[in-house]
């Protein structure tokens, strides 16, 4: 049960849970049982159906049941998803031999999640793809990072 609001729309068909399922009960689900790449009791991943052009093929990490936010993991899925999270980068290096990996994650939309179901991206990278440029943002003050530190301690 979330401790949070969830954000799924009533009757939302969640297309993890019916990947996970191995059931394939939605036509509106775009994920198909041959994007599997893995699975165990904990924790299912796959190739996702969107892509980030011109280099398809990142992966998707999801609980196998619903969770919808990271703020509802329990411990021991939570750290399975880590471990898959570093096995599917490392298989992601080996097979396409990209510049490098990145991984992300989000909660709630304005975090801008859009399924809600947690699920941590696998991404392969290329210099100059373009994906994720923002210029550096300035350095935040000392002072400022030090009471920020101090606020998050106080409800740990």
């Amino acid at each position: 049960m979330s401790l949070w609001t969830t954000h799924a729309p009533d009757g939302y068909e969640c297309p993890f849970c019916d990947l996970a399922s191995g059931e394939f009960r939605f036509e509106s689900n775009l994920c198909r049982p041959t994007d599997v790449v893995y699975r165990d009791d904990l924790v299912l991943a796959f190739i996702a159906s969107h892509g980030f052009e011109p280099h398809p093929g990142h992966v998707l990490v999801t609980p196998r049941a619903h969770f919808e936010l990271l703020y509802d993991l329990p411990d021991d899925v939570a750290s399975r998803i880590m471990i898959v999270t570093r096995d599917m980068a490392v298989a992601v290096k080996k097979a396409w031999q990209p510049d490098g990996v990145s991984t992300r994650q989000h909660n709630e939309p304005a975090g801008s999640q859009h399924v809600w179901h947690y699920h941590q991206h696998v991404l392969p990278r290329w210099h100059k793809d373009g994906f994720y440029f923002t210029p550096k943002r300035p350095i935040v003050d000392p002072e400022m990072r030090a009471q920020k530190a101090a606020e998050l301690r106080a409800v740990l």
